[in-house]
This record gives C-alpha cells, structure tokens and sequence, in this order.
C-alpha cells in the first residue's frame, strides 16, 4: 500500500502536476492543510483535490481558514488584486468554497493496521509548532500528542500509530513514546530558511510500512511574471521569494 502525505500547497498547481506525474500510483492521499494562499492557483489547486476526494484524508490550515472566514467578504472579479487573498477570492467559485468549508479542522482514521491522526497545527501550540523541530526533544510537545491521539483512538489496539502535522514547512521525522511516530512532510510551495522563503516540494511517501521523504522540482518561470499582476509592492515581493529559482 502506497499513502502520499502532503502539506502546505499554497495554491500551488505545478507542484501538484510534477508530484502526481512521478507518484499516481498511489492508493491514499493525506494532507495537513493549507490547500489555498500564497499561490498563484487556488481554484486549480482546490480542484486536484476535490478530483482525488474518494482517496483523501485532508484537514484545514490556517490560510484555508482565512480565506473561508471571508467568504462573504469577495473583492471585485474587476480590480487587480494587491495580495494573494484577494486573488484566491476572486477565483473561488461557490463549489470549492463549499469543498473548502467541509474540511475538518482535525482528523482521525485508519487505513490498514495502521491508526492515523492529522491536523495542521492545533490551536494551543500554534506558536511552538511554528518551528517544533527546536521543541520535540523536550517533553512539552510530544505529550500533548500523545494525549490528543489517545482522545481520539480510546480503544485502540494498533501496533502502529501516526500522527501527521503540518504549518512548520519543515520535513520531519521522530518516533513519539514507543510505538507512535510523528510526522511532518514540508511543504509543496516554499521552505523557511534564512531571510527569505525557498522554492521547495518536499513530501512524504510512507509505502508497505517504510517512510520516505521526496522532493520533486516544478517549473517557476512563468509565476514571476504573474506576480507583476499584484498592485502590492509586498505581495510581487512576496512572490517572488516563494517562487524564486534556488
């Protein structure tokens, strides 16, 4: 059994493409959230997943929060957008603001022997998680792990338990207690490192058991010249950080 794990898309439709090219043979799709934001193509980008629903465990992220807490709030479809907000609500139609809206916030289920937990960041270590990597040595964010999978499997018997996280953009791997691990795929869009944000697609293919971490490239050329559509000094900045060559 083949399981894609994915985070933090950020609209981003040529990952998604380059990424299904070299992995469609896969048999379940999970993804920690961020669907929409900071890209160039939410309404494509939502529709990859709505097309793949019937082999997708997804939870929502804090920008697909935002853009669905505006939902009632669109900008003129005649107006240039100034940011990446306002360019996803001119896209969206009611269809994929509803497929957006149905998405839980958390997620628990199982596939095969193995018992799943997802989200993208809970609430109460959303400033941890930013950057958990620093933290997960010490024992202040594994047990409330730990504690959050128990909530949600009471009686599980499985040997093998996983919970997936995203938000960070930081690909991450660590056993939790003795037969749970933790895991963060990255992100499909862009990587936190230094001063500015690296293109990046990383991902996580977990196959009959064995965990890898992937990368594949997409082509940026022709984002940049999207970016000139911005009126927002901050937001062609922005988007040329996200999408620059390395």
């Amino acid at each position: 059994m083949k399981i894609l794990i994915l985070s933090d898309c950020h609209a981003n439709i040529d990952a998604l493409n380059a990424l299904w090219t070299q992995e469609k043979s896969c048999d379940h799709i999970i993804f920690a959230g961020d669907m929409v934001d900071f890209g160039f193509y939410p309404k494509e980008a939502v529709h990859w997943f709505m097309d793949r629903k019937e082999m997708l465990h997804a939870v929502r992220g804090n920008h697909d929060e935002y853009i669905v807490s505006h939902r009632q709030n669109p900008v003129s479809d005649h107006q240039p957008p100034r940011n990446f907000q306002e360019l996803t609500y001119q896209q969206l139609s009611e269809e994929e603001y509803d497929f957006l809206q149905a998405i839980p916030h958390e997620a628990s289920f199982t596939i095969g022997d193995t018992d799943f937990y997802l989200c993208h960041c809970p609430d109460e270590l959303t400033q941890e998680v930013c950057y958990p990597e620093r933290l997960l040595s010490s024992f202040e964010v594994r047990p409330f792990f730990l504690e959050r999978f128990a909530t949600k499997f009471p009686h599980s018997s499985s040997h093998k338990k996983v919970i997936v996280y995203g938000h960070s953009h930081i690909p991450w791997a660590t056993s939790v207690g003795a037969d749970c691990i933790l895991l963060n795929p990255g992100s499909l869009s862009y990587r936190f490192g230094g001063l500015e944000e690296v293109r990046c697609s990383d991902y996580i293919v977990w196959e009959d058991g064995a965990i890898s971490f992937r990368h594949v490239d997409f082509d940026t050329s022709h984002l940049y010249e999207r970016a000139q559509d911005f009126e927002d000094p901050e937001a062609i900045r922005l988007a040329h950080a996200f999408y620059r060559d390395k």
